[in-house]
């Protein structure tokens, strides 16, 4: 599955069969980019899709999303997917909820949202997700859902990368790993939201023109990774041997944007998208850890702390090191907070 998920993220698959497969694939693609659900009356909802089989920002820009929603007054729940976990009903994810029954994105935006008043919610299906997200929200985000049918999303945006925006080779499985044609997707959405890996912290983030179809742009900042409980600052970890740990898809982007803030890695340990991860892999982290490249801190992103940095009985002597949560945050575009906050208002 791992080998599978690389190829496509790395646009591998060339020739007649590749392109067949591609072609019957954009056909079942139209079909799921717009989700027949029956929206509650007096409900705004927003919808968040990705333009890739993941690593486009979505989830992210969901939580960026719903947390400036509540900072104006709304009650907003997220509505997640769990992918790869078994919520059992509809349900409001707790931060220690267990990660196979709500999902990593779940736990992680329940942890990130909770204090806020933020609801976030998973279900078997996404319509019971949404009916729970109702009762107790006048706001709901959907975190992966590019349009709704027959009623449409009041706002509905898509996350591109603003490095590959359209993926690898710009085509769908599996020639790339576009979610679907980038034609279907735009008419689905009415906006693109660009989201940029910058450690430029001095220029600011531009005001973009609106019109009938919006372009946005969110960017991500970091200060540095939490490593238990305290944060150590890009400078200060420079001068130590760094690895990461990943369970994402495209995890070159996260190279990238450590690079960006003079992070040389000097190992790279990965597990499928939204794992889980496997024994194996955490013997091939201490093995790392231990041998000759001597790892003194394993890094990984907020989503993938949640699988490799779980309170568990001898993880950390597991891996032959600490692990550091990187801290990440989006800042939207203020004319996209603006078209935000026209719908926080009830």
């Amino acid at each position: 599955m791992l080998l599978f998920q690389t190829a496509l993220e790395q646009a591998r698959f060339r020739g007649p069969l590749a392109l067949g497969c591609a072609a019957a694939w954009a056909l079942v693609a139209r079909r799921m980019v717009v989700r027949r659900i029956d929206l509650p009356p007096r409900a705004r909802v927003i919808t968040i899709g990705g333009a890739t089989l993941g690593g486009s920002g979505k989830t992210p820009l969901a939580m960026a999303c719903a947390a400036e929603l509540a900072a104006r007054g709304a009650r907003v729940a997220l509505v997640g997917h769990a992918y790869r976990a078994n919520p059992g009903a509809a349900r409001i994810v707790a931060p220690d909820d267990p990660l196979h029954e709500v999902g990593d994105e779940a736990l992680l935006a329940a942890r990130a949202l909770g204090p806020a008043g933020i609801r976030v919610i998973v279900a078997p299906r996404r319509a019971d997700a949404v009916a729970l997200a109702a009762r107790v929200a006048d706001v709901l985000v959907l975190d992966g859902v590019a349009q709704t049918s027959p009623v449409r999303a009041a706002l509905a945006l898509l996350a591109v990368d603003a490095r590959e925006p359209w993926g690898r080779g710009g085509a769908v499985a599996p020639r790339g790993d576009l979610r679907a044609p980038k034609a279907v997707l735009l008419r689905a959405c009415d906006g693109l939201v660009t989201i940029a890996d910058s450690s430029d912290t001095g220029a600011d983030i531009a005001e973009d023109s609106e019109g009938m179809f919006g372009s946005w742009r969110g960017r991500a900042t970091s200060r540095g990774a939490w490593v238990g409980g305290t944060l150590r600052t890009w400078g200060d970890l420079a001068g130590l041997r760094l690895g990461l740990l990943c369970a994402i898809a495209r995890p070159e982007r996260v190279i990238h944007f450590l690079h960006e803030r003079g992070i040389l890695l000097r190992a790279v340990v990965r597990a499928r998208d939204h794992g889980p991860v496997p024994a194996s892999v955490f013997r091939r982290a201490a093995r790392t850890a231990r041998g000759g490249l001597r790892i003194d801190l394993w890094l990984a992103t907020q989503k993938c702390f949640v699988h490799f940095g779980l309170p568990r009985a001898g993880v950390g002597k597991n891996l032959h090191a600490p692990i550091g949560a990187i801290d990440y945050s989006l800042r939207l575009s203020p004319a996209l907070v603006g078209r935000l906050g026209s719908l926080a208002a009830p």
